[in-house]
Formats: structure tokens, sequence, C-alpha cells
């Protein structure tokens, strides 16, 4: 009987990994994006990472721009794509720095937003 519970607590613990493993696969890009927004937020005199965090955060609202369009979610899917206009790294908007503070906890929050909005009906 121990050895059939010690297996059952294994399987669990694999399917776990997996689920786990699988939804980093899916959102690691969203993630970094998050970090990068966060990190932002402190005064940093490198003008290259901000045009870093504006393509990963581009890339990242271009992913959940697919991925709401796959899902019917259209208010999200315009949301990401106002998103990724604003942090263009193309054609950069200039706003003032305490503007950008209030627009990267925006977009964090959205972010965060769009893990549960995404996320399969069966998983909730």
């Amino acid at each position: 009987m121990k050895v059939t519970h010690e297996r059952d607590l294994y399987n669990v613990n694999f399917c776990t990994i997996v689920i786990i493993m699988t939804w980093i696969q899916n959102n690691w890009l969203k993630v970094v994006a998050i970090i990068m927004l966060g990190v932002s937020i402190a005064p940093i005199p490198y003008f290259a990472f901000y045009q870093m965090m504006n393509w990963v955060v581009v890339l990242a609202s271009a992913l959940v721009v697919l991925d709401s369009h796959q899902k019917n979610s259209v208010v999200l899917m315009w949301t990401f794509v106002f998103v990724g206009v604003l942090f263009n790294p193309l054609a950069p908007f200039y706003l003032r720095t305490d503007i950008w503070h209030i627009a990267d906890i925006v977009v964090i929050l959205l972010f965060l937003l769009s893990f549960v909005a995404l996320q399969n009906p069966k998983q909730r």
C-alpha cells in the first residue's frame, strides 16, 4: 500500500513539473517583459536598456495579441495592440519619466491579467 502511495505522489509531482515547464515555455517572454518593466521604474542611466525593453514588450504584446485573437478576446487584443504601439521602438513616444513609470505599472498589471484571461477554460 505504501509503494502505491509513493508512486501516486511521484506521478502528481511529475505532472506538476510538466505543467509548470509547459507554462514557462508558453509565457517566458511575458515574464521577461514584466521583469524588465519592473526594473525600468528604477532610475537606470542606460538608454540601451530601455530600447531592449521596448523590443521585448512589443514582442510579448504581439504574442498576447495573437493568443487573444485565437481565443476571441477582442478587448484584450486591442488593449495589447495599444501597448505595442505605445512601446514601439521604431517610432518611440517621448513622454515624461513619471508618465512612463505609470505606463510601466499599468502594462505590468495588464500582462498579469493576460495570464488569467488567456488561460484555457479547463485550467481555471
